[in-house]
């Protein structure tokens, strides 16, 4: 069950369609913004793909999607179409995801980059939810810091919300892999095995 208070989940029901409009009217129309781009070389932020778009998706090399819309489910039949996996971690709009739906993203994201195939990520517009779960992915496998991560979004897709460094999540996510490797440190290990961690 879903921790978003009520009223926010009102608020971002209530809204959805005019903010797609906006975003629409803005990168479709008057081409003000770009719908998507590229933040590394195998890894596209990106606004809600349309099933028309899923072919320029694959052209474009894309192999997997994270989709963080909890209002979308994705184009799950032109996916199937283009052999194009999907990862759906449902997040309200105007918040950002889980810790462990972004850590999870984060891997998903990894194990195509590793076999140097493309993922897009995407929320509404591109500018919040999927750019967070980028940023957690930058910072990991990228070794950034957060404001470095933020810094990259930026440069690559200009409107994206440039306080996301801040949000209490990437704070637990970068405080969760400093766990991570104090779990796997010698010290650590030393503690439970006895012996040194190899």
């Amino acid at each position: 069950m879903s921790s978003v208070p009520w009223w926010r989940r009102f608020y971002a029901t209530a809204v959805f369609y005019p903010t797609l409009a906006w975003n629409y009217l803005l990168g479709r129309v008057l081409k003000t913004r770009r719908w998507w781009d590229f933040v590394d070389t195998n890894v596209i932020v990106g606004a809600r793909p349309f099933p028309r778009d899923v072919s320029n998706l694959n052209e474009a090399g894309v192999r997997a999607v994270v989709n963080t819309c909890e209002e979308y489910a994705g184009p799950i039949v032109e996916y199937d179409q283009f052999g194009i996996d999907q990862l759906h971690i449902p997040t309200t709009d105007f918040t950002h995801p889980r810790l462990e739906d972004v850590r999870i993203a984060v891997d998903f994201i990894q194990s195509y980059v590793s076999e140097n195939k493309t993922v897009y990520v995407h929320c509404k517009a591109g500018r919040a939810r999927s750019a967070t779960v980028v940023m957690c992915w930058l910072i990991q496998y990228r070794g950034m810091t957060a404001e470095q991560a933020q810094q990259a979004l930026l440069k690559a897709r200009p409107h994206v919300n440039p306080h996301l460094y801040r949000r209490p999540v990437v704070t637990q996510f970068v405080q969760s892999l400093g766990d991570d490797a104090s779990d796997h440190s010698p010290a650590a290990s030393t503690a439970v095995t006895g012996e040194p961690h190899r």
